[in-house]
C-alpha cells in the first residue's frame, strides 16, 4: 500500500466517497466547499485506491475528515494508514493539535489512536457523530 497527497480533490477521492458515504451509508450532502480547501490523501493497492481522508486548517486546529476505506478492503489498517499520514502531514506544517468528527459506531477506531472525546453528541444527517480531538506530540 502507498500513499499519495493531494492539493485539489482528486476523482479517485470523489470515487471513494461516493461508494462509501453515499451508496453504502445513504449520506447526500458528500461534497462541500471544504474540498477546495482541503489537502486530500489516497491509499493505493498498487494502482488501485482504496482509500481517502482530507485534512484542513480550522482556526487554531487541523481537522481530519472524510475518512473511507473501500468495503473489500477494511480492517487491513488502512484506516490507520490514513490517520497517521495525515498527521505526519499535520505535524510537518506545525500543526499540534487535530480533531474529528467521527460517527460513534467507529469512535472506539479513533480512540485506539489515541483521539479523545469532547463536547456533545450530535448528529450528521441521521447518523450520531462525536467530536474528538488528539495533540501531536513533538
Amino acid at each position: 500500500m502507498n500513499t499519495k497527497t493531494y492539493t485539489t480533490l482528486p476523482q479517485e477521492a470523489k470515487d471513494i466517497r461516493i461508494k462509501v458515504f453515499m451508496k453504502e451509508q445513504g449520506f447526500e450532502n458528500e461534497f462541500d466547499d471544504i474540498d477546495q480547501i482541503s489537502s486530500h490523501i489516497v491509499v493505493f493497492d498498487e494502482t488501485k485506491p482504496v482509500g481517502t481522508c482530507r485534512f484542513f486548517k480550522e482556526n487554531n486546529h487541523y481537522t481530519i475528515g472524510r475518512v473511507a476505506v473501500l468495503k473489500e478492503y477494511r480492517n487491513q489498517h488502512i484506516g490507520n494508514l490514513l490517520l497517521k499520514s495525515a498527521e505526519k502531514e499535520i505535524k510537518r506544517i506545525s500543526g499540534d493539535v487535530i480533531v474529528v468528527h467521527a460517527q460513534v459506531r467507529v469512535s472506539s477506531f479513533y480512540e485506539k489512536q489515541g483521539y479523545i472525546q469532547f463536547g456533545q453528541i450530535d448528529d450528521d444527517e441521521g447518523v450520531p457523530h462525536k467530536w474528538m480531538k488528539k495533540r501531536i506530540q513533538y
